[in-house]
């Protein structure tokens, strides 16, 4: 089995609560980002594939990745709620 040098997310115990942290290098499994999302591993490849969230990277015939990168910016941009609501326009 090969290991890689990419970082892997770690927990942090807080008041029984688990934070998942994401090294901003380096790539993760959808097992590594899926704690940091609020939808199902079968909507992660979804959008994946259709442009709402960042593009995966083929790694092998059977296994993708995410550049941490990519899904941190995501994550940033979905959870302002400026970047989520329409501009009101003034009649």
């Amino acid at each position: 089995m090969l290991e890689s040098n990419t970082p892997k997310p770690f927990k942090i115990n807080n008041h029984k609560e688990h934070i998942y942290l994401l090294p901003p290098q380096g790539m993760s499994r959808a097992r590594d980002i899926l704690p940091l999302l609020p939808f199902s591993r079968t909507t992660l490849h979804e959008w994946s594939l259709d442009g709402r969230f960042p593009a995966s990277v083929r790694l092998s015939p059977s296994m993708v990745a995410w550049r941490n990168s990519d899904v941190l910016e995501w994550i940033e941009n979905h959870s302002n709620p400026a970047n989520n609501t329409q501009e009101n326009t003034n009649e």
